[in-house]
């Protein structure tokens, strides 16, 4: 399994509004432009996102994980694709238009007695044959 190493900033869009092919795209090493309207998610405390790459059905398939905490509502009744940007100046899409799309898992709680904010923590799931495309937003 590998983390990808401080993501500084995390946008959403509609999936349905991305290129069509992305996947394929990247698998043949075609650089990959997301021109989709772009939504910035402020994140609390540390985004954590992880791949994992595993041989299925004679096949390579890649399974990444993004888990963070905001304060701001995502509109999950819709399918997300996700694009992070990382400490060292790269930026990865995650989804693509067409099926599999992510999976977003929501787990809210409330804010302390203290005066913290409630939060809602996000685990967006997604497996692809690519799942983290090195892209430009």
């Amino acid at each position: 399994m590998q983390r990808i190493p401080g993501i500084t900033k995390m946008m959403y869009m509609f999936a349905e509004t991305l290129t069509a092919s992305i996947t394929q795209k990247a698998l043949a090493n075609v650089p990959v432009g997301v021109f989709a309207d772009t939504f910035t998610v402020s994140h609390t405390g540390d985004a954590i996102c992880e791949l994992e790459s595993q041989f299925d059905n004679n096949d390579m398939l890649e399974k990444v994980k993004l888990t963070f905490s905001t304060t701001d509502t995502l509109p999950t009744h819709r399918h997300l694709a996700f694009v992070i940007n990382t400490a060292n100046g790269k930026q990865y899409l995650i989804g693509a238009a067409e099926p599999p799309y992510p999976v977003v898992k929501v787990d809210s709680s409330t804010g302390r007695v203290n005066g913290d904010s409630a939060v809602t923590k996000y685990t967006i799931s997604y497996e692809n044959k690519m799942a983290l495309v090195p892209c430009t937003a």
